[in-house]
Order: structure tokens, then C-alpha cells, then sequence
């Protein structure tokens, strides 16, 4: 069997994704220098590193590669052997705690000269309270606009200026901000998050200034766009009565408007501290001079008396719900599926990770190929799993063709998952949902900022960073007939939540509570 040292697995690959695309249950800030981010001779290492990580991927999809090859591996049994293991993930991971609370992650990597540090707080939107949601998402921006040693703009230039860049994501469940640097500038990159750990300059005008554009952010992303409520709608109906999850990360207008200076810093005094808080440092760095860095600028920071996490706790659904939306920006209708599923790290959520790239990941997918290629009912139509402390989403989503009966196409979704819940996907299926995992997950951890955000998530989420050496044989020990088990336990009509969405010309279409 293959192994890849220094490489891990990727379960949040589609938070980016998410954020790209409008998606108002995630933001991200990326603030980057309009030339390459590291010097050249960095591009041609990269670009070594990414042909030979190429050249293993395909043995995993049927080319031979002698790398990866075993005794036997051609012949008929050695390839289902091969098909049923993952690669060996060997991702060196040291761990420390210090006096303060801050847990430290570090993996050194000498593939390319440069360094990745990023600071993942046990916060976001599943830590705010009634009629003071967006707090979360407005303090990702409020962290780049100055501490009491950098004034607005300073961070920025520092980073950019040095050939590297930053940026920053809010989630239900945590907010991560990161940077990248020549692997010389650590220090640089350790002092800075620092600083702002121990104390942003957070003054009314910088409040109101990050407000507004917070706002602004909204208006585009949802009030805008097309089919940007149809999600909100979803979770506020899934998560029924778990307040947690059932409002969005980016907040409400209304909430922000009500918003003042001090609920802001009083959030930030009870959520932002090194004993909330990983630290996680992946490049080419000796692994004591960085624990000596860390302890310099860290060391000393004070612990906060934190805010007690909030109960994740979910009423059973026991009766389908739904909503019908106008929407003034779509061009055609639109389905959205939603069903509450156990949390990150429980067994069925692996199944259910599967289950969703056979019904609806690619062009080959049950769903894309019924709907989208053999009959044109839908413009596009995909399932996928959003990872949760509390309770995860599984959701399924249908931009319909212009013409297409919500009916007709709901008849064919329902089947499809019928069909998986009686009898599992196929050996090829199975076979093609684990390959997809695997070579996202080892695409998504090829560079050190990714190991450096994932080390930090892992960390949060499970306690332990080095569980990501072991992700994926969790995925591979799914069998058929877990896949069956876990969607028709889990995906049933009882448990379903769908929000239809009209263009606003469709007459008669009104919002249902």
C-alpha cells in the first residue's frame, strides 16, 4: 500500500467552495498582493511537489504507478484489494498545551521554503444570542482593522509586502484566520496573531465603518442575489428550535442594526483568548526555534474567562416541513433539501458523506445523471454533507430547467434516495465516492496553508490533531450496507425539510411559515 508522509486528509474543503459561490452560511476574506504570493523558485518546487502527488493520485484510479504498486497489485484480486484500502497518511504532528490554554499544533514540512500559521477560535455564529446574531461574522472583519500596535491597514502591508498573504473564514462552529509567508518570516506571522489575541483597538468608528460593510456583504449575498435565502430558510426550518444553527453566520439586518460598540466588545472579551483558541504552524521550520517563537509572544497572554459553550441539543423532527420562496433574482425554480444528521466523527456520518457523492457529486452522480443528462428537468442538481459539532446538514439541491414540474422532479429525488436507502450504492459507486475522498482529501492538504488550517480544525473539533492521519480508513470501512442503513435512517420523508423557489413571476407563489 501507498503511503504519504507529510500529507493529511481534508474535511472542510467545501467551506471555500461554499464561500465562493454566495453561500451565506460561510464568509471568507482574502486579502492577497496582485503578484504570486512567494518567489519563483517557491512556484517550481510547488509545481514539482503537485506533478509528483499527481503521479500518485493515479494510481489510485487504475493507472499503474510502481510507487504504489504490491505484490500481485495487476492482477484482478490485487486490485480489489487495492480498491477496498486507502493511501497511508503519515502527517508528523506535534502537540503541546500551554500554561494559558493555548494548544499548539506543529507539523514541519520541508517541501517548499515557506510557513502557514493559523489561529482557529472556538467561536462563531452557534455562540450568539437572540437578536445578536452576525457578531461572529462581523468580528473577521473587525480583526483586520487594527490592534493597539498595528493601526488599520498596518497587518496587511506587513504580509503582503513580504511576499505572502491572509485571510479569514467564519463557520457556525469556529472562525479560522490564517497566513502565508516566506518560512523566514515566522516570527512575523506568530507576533501578529498574537497582537491580536491580546487585544484588538477596536474604536465606534471601526464598529460603524465593519457594520456597514457587513451589511452591504448581506444585501449582495442574499438580499441580491439568486436563491440566497433559500438556504437561511432551510436551516431556520431544520434546525427548528436549536438557535445555535438555525440562524445564518452572516447575521441579520436587523441584528446589526441594534448592534452597539459595547455588546460587540463584551463578545469579543468572552470568545477571543488563547484558551479558546488553536495555534497551528505547518512549513519548513525547525520544530523547537517555532515552540521557542510561540512561548515568546504567546506565553504571556491571560486567559479569559470564557463564555460556556451553547447546548447543541435538536428536537426530534418528527413531521416534514417546508417553505415556498419569491424570488425576484432567479431565472428558474429551484429545490432545496435539507435533512439534520449526526455530527462530525459519528460512523453514520461517513456513510452519509458517501451517500451524498453517489447521489449528487459529479456529472456521473444518480441525481446529475437522471435529472440533468437523461431527462433536462434540472440545470443542475447535487447532495452534499456540511460537518457540524452539533447536528450536520445533508442537503440536496435542484436548479430546475425552464418548464420543469417541481413535482416531476421531486418524484425522481425521492426514488433515488428510496432506492439507495433499500439497497446501497453499487460496487462501482462505493468504489468511486471513496476514491473522490481520498483524492480530496490528499489534493486538499498539498500545500501547508491547507495542513495548517486543517491540523487547527481537527484539533477543535475532535481534541486530537493526528486524527487526520486516520480519516481515511474510517471512509474505506464504510460498506454498502452502512450506506443503506444510515440513509434510510436518516433521510426519511418524516425528517425532511424542503424549500421550493419560484421566480417572482410564478404566480401565486407566497412564503409558507
Amino acid at each position: 500500500m501507498g503511503a504519504i508522509s507529510g500529507i493529511g486528509v481534508l474535511r472542510w474543503a467545501s467551506l471555500r467552495e461554499a464561500g465562493a459561490k454566495g453561500n451565506p452560511s460561510v464568509g471568507e476574506r482574502v486579502l492577497a498582493p496582485p503578484w504570486p504570493c512567494y518567489p519563483r523558485a517557491v512556484k517550481l518546487v510547488k509545481t514539482a511537489i503537485l506533478a509528483g502527488l499527481v503521479g500518485a493520485l493515479a494510481g489510485l484510479v487504475g493507472t499503474p504507478d510502481a510507487a504504489f504498486a504490491e505484490p500481485g497489485a495487476g492482477s484482478p484480486q490485487g486490485k480489489a484489494q487495492n480498491a477496498a484500502r486507502p493511501l497511508a497518511v503519515n502527517l508528523a504532528v506535534r502537540r503541546v498545551t500551554l500554561d494559558n490554554g493555548l494548544r499548539v499544533v506543529l507539523n514541519v514540512d520541508r517541501s517548499s521554503p515557506t510557513v502557514a500559521v493559523a489561529v482557529t477560535y472556538d467561536v462563531g455564529s452557534r455562540d450568539e444570542a437572540k437578536g445578536r446574531s452576525g457578531f461572529a461574522h462581523l468580528f473577521e472583519h473587525l480583526m483586520f482593522h487594527g490592534t493597539r500596535n498595528l493601526p488599520k491597514g498596518e497587518l496587511e502591508r506587513l504580509v503582503l509586502g513580504r511576499g505572502g498573504f491572509l485571510t479569514a473564514v467564519v463557520h457556525h462552529d469556529f472562525t479560522n484566520y490564517y497566513m502565508a509567508l516566506p518560512a523566514n518570516e515566522l516570527a512575523l506571522a506568530l507576533w501578529a496573531e498574537a497582537d491580536r489575541m491580546r487585544g484588538l483597538g477596536v474604536t465606534a468608528e471601526a464598529f460603524e465603518a465593519e457594520r456597514r460593510v457587513v451589511q452591504e456583504e448581506l444585501r449582495l449575498r442574499v438580499s441580491n442575489a439568486a436563491f440566497g435565502r433559500s438556504p437561511i430558510r432551510l436551516e431556520e426550518l431544520v434546525y427548528q428550535g436549536l438557535f445555535a444553527y438555525e440562524h445564518p453566520p452572516i447575521g441579520s439586518m436587523a441584528d446589526l442594526d441594534a448592534a452597539s460598540l459595547a455588546d460587540v466588545k463584551s463578545f469579543y472579551d468572552r470568545h477571543y483568548g488563547p484558551n479558546t483558541a488553536v495555534l497551528s504552524i505547518s512549513g519548513d521550520v525547525d520544530a523547537d526555534e517555532a515552540m521557542e517563537l510561540v512561548h515568546r509572544y504567546f506565553d504571556r497572554i491571560p486567559r479569559i474567562e470564557a463564555a460556556p459553550p451553547p447546548s447543541l441539543e435538536l428536537p426530534e423532527q418528527t413531521s416534514p416541513r417546508s417553505a415556498v420562496l419569491n424570488d425576484d433574482h432567479a431565472a428558474t425554480a429551484g429545490l432545496l433539501y435539507g435533512w439534520a444528521v449526526p455530527p462530525a466523527g459519528h460512523a453514520d456520518l461517513y456513510a452519509l458523506t458517501l451517500a451524498a457523492i453517489v447521489l449528487g457529486d459529479g456529472q456521473s452522480s444518480t441525481l446529475h445523471d437522471g435529472l440533468v443528462r437523461a431527462k433536462s428537468l434540472a440545470r443542475s442538481a447535487s447532495a452534499s454533507v456540511d460537518e457540524r459539532r452539533g447536528p450536520s446538514l445533508f442537503s440536496i439541491e435542484v436548479k430546475l430547467s425552464e418548464g420543469t414540474k417541481t413535482g416531476d422532479v421531486q418524484k425522481l429525488v425521492d426514488a433515488a434516495i428510496t432506492a439507495l436507502g433499500a439497497r446501497g450504492p453499487t460496487d462501482a459507486d462505493l468504489q468511486k465516492a471513496r476514491r473522490r475522498v481520498q483524492s480530496r482529501h490528499v489534493l486538499g492538504l498539498q500545500w501547508n496553508r491547507d495542513r495548517a488550517i486543517q491540523l487547527g480544525k481537527a484539533e477543535l473539533f475532535y481534541g486530537d490533531a493526528r486524527r487526520l492521519n486516520t480519516e481515511l480508513d474510517r471512509y474505506f470501512a464504510v460498506t454498502k450496507e452502512d450506506i443503506a442503513r444510515a440513509v434510510s435512517k436518516h433521510l426519511t420523508p418524516s425528517r425532511r425539510t424542503l424549500v421550493e423557489t419560484f421566480p417572482s413571476a410564478a404566480a401565486g407563489a407566497k412564503e409558507k411559515p
